[in-house]
């Protein structure tokens, strides 16, 4: 009996969602048919518009009437959309479907990561490519056919396999759900509900341990605005935020300027991505660790304990320390590498150096994306879905703001001047992580002790 299990339904659907890297190639392209040239990085900033806010709203419909239903939808729409982006042929139909794309399937990773709590970080390295295959065979339009195809498949793998897994729909999974759209078309993979219960020892679903738990919005980055009110995660959102913009500027602009200086096209111009999404992948395996390793040795010098079981109080312990100890040094490299990119490509040296200078800024950009979210987790592990819907936000919209401007910059600085403004911003976050190293600790105490003096007085 075939079997498709949540873990692979949600890493196809994953696999389907990343699709920036697949674009990207394709913007010189895109630019030269619709005869365009400064406008065309709209279609990117209204993109990222839409990521920053359609993930908390989607979520919160999946938190109330289940993962399954929302998913259907948000890729039913995908689906439609890329059809309608591979037969656009104007500007602004470019950008207003760029934003429904976004919409479709940003949304879909609130609820994602609530299937199944993973990263992936093949799409930097094998998305690219595809389109430049995609390019060499056909022409832009090609690479909307491709997702159309593609997410269609993904739609109908989930509507006949994926369960719903919505603990406020189906519990601990031995709940049926009320409602049809809530079950997967194939009920013939898995035995009847009475059954599941009797043979793998589940309680009934009228026991107390069953019963499904009461709908809930999932976390809203504009509710979730007032845990910025904590000086900690304000200052590491808005370094996370610069971070991110210096890199979607960047990854942005990479095959439009390759394509100028180095007369690049088809394969190649996808081609040039690989490095980067190489760096991506190896720096999040080496992260972990090297985010472990700085917690033991930050403990081990304050006598600390590590309890890897109950987990440790982070009241007095300097986790900023600890998670930035590594990443500001970190920082300090990329930035000069930034700008050393940049004047690769303003002086045209070989093609092996900035492709060599990429990698490495993936590297260190990745180091900081890593140690910036293990901090916010950390600050409010009580609310990890809403900080982060929270950062997506501050992300999103300031990215997509620089990139309204960025061809702009581009043609009148060029890649050099442009790069050396970009490490400038990048290399001024220095101040705030050592201010936030150095006074982190402190100033979650002095919050601590004006909660419990607003309680008393209250009380």
């Amino acid at each position: 009996m075939i079997h498709l299990d949540t873990k692979s339904l949600t890493i196809m659907a994953r696999r389907s969602c990343r699709h920036s890297f697949i674009y990207f190639p394709a913007i010189p392209f895109l630019a030269h048919d619709l005869n365009v040239s400064i406008e065309i990085n709209f279609s990117v900033t209204a993109y990222l518009i839409a990521s920053g806010v359609f993930p908390s709203i989607n979520g919160s419909a999946a938190g109330r009437y289940g993962r399954r239903p929302v998913f259907i939808a948000t890729l039913a729409m995908y689906v439609a959309v890329n059809v309608g982006l591979a037969l656009q042929r104007s500007l602004a139909a470019l950008i207003s479907l760029r934003m429904l794309q976004s919409a479709a399937i940003s949304g879909s990773f609130a609820f994602a990561y609530g299937v199944l709590g993973i990263n992936l970080n093949t799409p930097p390295s094998v998305a690219p490519m595809i389109s430049g295959l995609l390019l060499i065979k056909w022409n832009w339009s090609s690479i909307f056919w491709f997702l159309s195809i593609f997410s269609c498949a993904v739609l109908l793998a989930v509507l006949f396999l994926l369960p719903e897994t919505c603990r406020a729909i189906v519990g601990n999974g031995s709940t049926r759900p009320p409602r049809i759209v809530n079950r997967a078309i194939l009920p013939i993979l898995r035995p009847p509900w009475s059954e599941v219960v009797t043979t793998t020892g589940l309680a009934s679903p009228d026991s107390s341990k069953d019963k499904t738990r009461k709908p809930k919005a999932t976390a809203n980055p504009l509710t979730g605005l007032s845990l910025l009110k904590h000086h900690g995660t304000l200052l590491s959102i808005i370094c996370y935020a610069i971070y991110y913009t210096v890199y979607s500027c960047l990854q942005a602009s990479l095959s439009t300027i390759f394509v100028e200086k180095y007369h690049v096209t088809g394969l190649v111009s996808g081609l040039i991505y690989i490095p980067f999404g190489v760096s991506c992948v190896i720096a999040c395996s080496l992260t972990d660790k090297l985010l472990d390793h700085d917690y033991r040795r930050t403990a081990k010098a304050l006598g600390v304990t590590v309890d890897q079981r109950r987990g440790d109080d982070l009241a007095e312990f300097p986790i900023e320390y600890a998670r930035l100890r590594t990443c500001k040094w970190i920082t300090a490299v990329c930035g000069p590498l930034i700008v050393g990119y940049g004047w690769a490509l303003q002086g045209r040296a070989s093609m092996a150096v900035p492709l060599v200078l990429q990698f490495l800024i993936g590297f260190t950009n990745q180091v900081n994306f890593t140690s910036l979210n293990a901090l916010l987790v950390d600050y409010h592990s009580d609310q990890s879905s809403t900080i982060q819907a929270v950062n997506n936000l501050f992300r999103c919209e300031l990215a997509a703001g620089e990139l309204a401007m960025l061809d702009v910059i581009l043609r009148k600085l060029g890649p050099g001047r442009t790069f050396v403004i970009f490490a400038a911003l990048h290399m001024a976050t220095l101040p705030g992580l050592w201010v936030l190293e150095r006074y982190g600790l402190g100033w979650r105490k002095a919050e601590r002790e004006k909660k419990k003096n607003e309680e008393k007085e209250q009380g």
